[in-house]
């Protein structure tokens, strides 16, 4: 079954309050494990030495939290492994591997990865090659940093060669990469509208590795129980299979911006009912 301590707090929805008021709240709140949102104001690389970098692990550490994921903002900065510009994707790869390496000073082993936005007027099978050629360059330094590197699947608003729970399978395989696994997000399938949970779990089977478990109407990224999705199925779903990994609460809607401390209560509040 389920436990609590597999819910993993994020700091998204924390954007207007400092990093440390981030980690105090969620341990305070009895959260243990992190995913980190690698971004502005809180956590941009280019602006972080060694030496920060490995404060910031012990900050966490001090805290007695666990970092389990580290999410850098790949949506909106000019990242992107499906551009036909070689030297976009070579910069796009490079970004990646620095947050890999700076992962592993964390002391965590997952890196999130995507395969950015996708030309409408560009070759899919062409774009299809760049991003298996970028990924398995970016594998390398996940397999000598020994960090595991979940893939998600993004709607059609951001690619449409990339949507799927069977096109993450597929590049999985392509690639060929141990450390190589998907993501599976509720409130971006539910939106996408081609695979549930169930199709998730069936494709990707043990390479299931990270799950941002939010709702939506669909659309949102909602804390569990305020959107329309079928939140206590998934979690269902999770259970039948025995998921062993953490379920991230990546809330994106700006209602949490202003009393982010209430977002994650009410998170616990709504697994507290429905793992018990």
């Amino acid at each position: 079954m389920i436990q609590l301590s597999q819910v993993a707090a994020a700091n998204y929805h924390y954007k207007r309050y400092s990093l440390d008021y981030f980690l105090d709240s969620v341990a305070g709140l009895g959260f243990r494990n992190i995913e980190l949102w690698a971004s502005g104001p809180h956590f941009h690389l280019d602006y972080f030495t060694l030496d920060e970098v490995k404060r910031l692990n012990q900050k966490i550490k001090e805290r007695g939290l666990k970092l389990i994921c580290l999410t850098p903002e790949q949506f909106v900065y000019p990242i992107s492994i499906s551009h036909p510009d070689p030297d976009y994707r070579k910069q796009s790869v490079k970004f990646f591997r620095r947050h890999i390496e700076a992962a592993s000073l964390l002391e965590c082993d997952r890196v999130l990865v995507t395969t950015g936005i996708a030309y409408l007027d560009g070759d899919e099978t062409e774009t299809w090659k760049w991003i298996r050629e970028s990924l398995g360059e970016i594998c390398k330094t996940a397999e000598k940093e020994g960090v595991y590197l979940p893939v998600e699947a993004f709607t059609s608003f951001t690619t449409h060669v990339f949507n799927s729970a069977a096109d993450i399978a597929r590049m999985i395989q392509e690639v060929g990469s141990p450390n190589l696994k998907g993501l599976a997000d509720t409130d971006v399938m539910a939106t996408t509208g081609k695979d549930t949970i169930h199709d998730f779990i069936r494709e990707l089977g043990d390479d299931l590795n990270h799950v941002h478990f939010v709702d939506g109407n669909p659309g949102g990224h909602l804390v569990p129980g305020e959107g329309q999705l079928d939140m206590a199925e998934a979690l269902k779903a999770l259970n039948a299979i025995d998921y062993k990994g953490y379920l991230g609460l990546e809330l994106l809607d700006r209602r949490y911006i202003l009393d982010p401390d209430k977002a994650m209560r009410d998170s616990l509040t709504w697994f507290e009912k429905n793992l018990s």
